[in-house]
């Protein structure tokens, strides 16, 4: 009997230890399943609550725009990251709080936005890139380079190496200095007759002076530029931005991520081109917004549609000047009118320099009186060729104090009033561009209900953040890192819209 119990118990005790050993065993494959369970659903729940925060974009900004920005100030007016920290907290929380059997018994410890990329960051390439991101479907390389290619050959043609501002006002110089000689020649004339005692000769008849076209720019000019350019029965936008400083003007809100954007050509381009038929022109202006003229807001910054269509009316004026300057210097007909009345004018002189700098102050006297008619017709929704022909060109010299051409406007070819606004936006830099935009679109934010403190410079398009998570072991605690008992996950998620 004591032979049996003494088997008995020499089988079941390492039956005992085995089947203990075995369960251990089983404990720590679940156990170990279990903490790689636990952490890939930490970085499973890190993503999907990085990407649950910017599915809250702004939406003003999309259905206007088309653009995911997300409002780091919360419509507050101050950028918060510990609001959007305590946002995902509360995501993180609403994912653990599951009903049932729960074998992973997560908890969240807490949330660090460790790096966020915010719209006006870079010196405005962010939100350049962003709003190219937006026209890559539409507008490919080889199309933004035929745009490109458009915008340099206005920029060349319009560098020329005669200013003619200079060259009517060397012509008013000349003239001046030359009537000042015959003053003083007349005095000393005078003077000598009385010393000889002799009758005073009779007086030469005056021929009265030719009709000088300096001067009928001159009294052009005092009509005002708006006046001389803007087509009969057009009417003038009065809006004006609100008051209050601009992105350009203000300490702007900065993100930390490590990442920079850099925005070339292309980028350029594709912005351009995004932002044109959503901000307005003069040609075809936005209704509702802040501006109606955005595109000029654009080029000149100023704060009302007056203001900045008055501005590039200037730039574009002058722009024609140039080449419709260029041109008359090659067109020997309209080169003889110019001398013919340069010598009626200053010929009395008898100086051949005189009379040349005369000539060339009439001929930019023509060409600024050209471009007037060239930036009406642009203005009125027509085609101006940047480079004329003879046939394309409208004025005369005998009424260029009349305001009337002499030819008819070619709208059949040429360029658009838009494709000129083009090279003078490419002209600005991709901060005074991009900031100015954004500034056109914080004002229109502003004035929808709810949106009032909104600021473009705290809007977020990417953000890195970090979690940390906290569990305890379930079926053994020999997997821990921290000690028997418990597990620490830190995650690292990172999401950018359009990434």
């Amino acid at each position: 009997m004591m032979r049996k119990q003494s088997l008995a118990a020499s089988v079941v005790i390492p039956l005992c230890l085995a089947l203990t050993a075995l369960a251990v065993f089983l404990l720590a494959l679940l156990e170990g399943a279990r903490h790689f369970g636990l952490k890939a659903d930490a970085k499973e729940w890190t993503n999907l609550t990085a990407e649950s925060l910017f599915a809250a974009y702004q939406p003003f900004l999309f259905e206007e725009y088309g653009l995911f920005f997300l409002d780091g100030g919360f419509g507050k007016g101050k950028l918060s990251l510990s609001r959007a920290e305590g946002e995902m907290e509360a995501l993180l929380c609403d994912n653990f709080a599951l009903e049932g059997v729960n074998l992973y018994r997560m908890g969240v410890a807490g949330v660090n936005v460790s790096e966020v990329q915010l719209a006006a960051d870079d010196d405005g390439a962010v939100f350049a890139a962003y709003a190219a991101n937006v026209m890559k479907k539409e507008i490919g390389v080889r199309a933004a380079k035929k745009i490109l290619s458009e915008i340099k050959r206005i920029d060349e043609k319009g560098e020329g190496s005669i200013n003619p501002e200079d060259a009517m006002k060397d012509a008013n110089h000349a003239i001046e200095e030359a009537r000042q000689a015959q003053e003083e020649a007349a005095k000393d004339e005078k003077a000598e007759d009385r010393d000889d005692d002799a009758s005073p000769p009779p007086e030469r008849p005056v021929q009265p002076p030719a009709e000088n076209p300096l001067e009928m720019v001159k009294r052009l000019r005092e009509k005002g530029i708006l006046a001389l350019t803007l087509p009969e029965g057009k009417s003038l936008s009065g809006r004006k931005a609100p008051e209050g400083k601009r992105l350009l003007e203000r300490d702007l809100a900065r993100g930390n991520f490590k990442k920079k954007e850099k925005a070339g050509w292309y980028e350029r381009i594709l912005m351009q081109e995004y932002l044109k038929p959503l901000i307005g022109n003069a040609v075809t202006p936005k209704e509702g917004g802040a501006l109606s003229y955005g595109v000029e807001y654009l080029i000149c910054g100023k704060k009302s549609d007056e203001e900045n269509l008055k501005g590039t009316v200037r730039k574009l004026l002058l722009l024609r000047e140039v080449m419709n300057f260029l041109y008359l210097q090659g067109d020997h007909a309209k080169q003889a009118e110019a001398l013919s009345a340069a010598s009626a004018i200053a010929g009395i002189t008898g100086n051949p320099a005189i009379i040349s700098l005369v000539k060339q102050g009439i001929l930019a006297a023509w060409a600024y009186v050209e471009s007037i008619y060239d930036v009406k017709e642009l203005l009125n929704g027509g085609k101006v060729p940047l480079t004329k022909n003879a046939s394309q060109w409208k004025s005369s010299l005998s009424n260029l104090g009349a305001g009337e051409g002499s030819g008819t406007a070619n709208s059949a070819s040429g360029l658009t009033y838009e494709r000129y606004l083009d090279a003078l936006l490419y002209a600005k830099s991709v901060k005074q561009a991009a900031y100015r935009a954004m500034d056109l679109m914080e004002w229109d934010l502003q004035n929808e209900k709810g949106f009032a403190k909104c600021k473009m410079d705290q809007m977020a398009v990417g953000m890195k953040i970090e979690a940390e998570y906290n569990a305890d072991t379930l079926f053994l605690g020999i997997f821990s890192k921290d000690g028997i008992g418990g597990y620490t996950f830190l995650e690292t998620a990172e999401y950018a819209y359009g990434k």
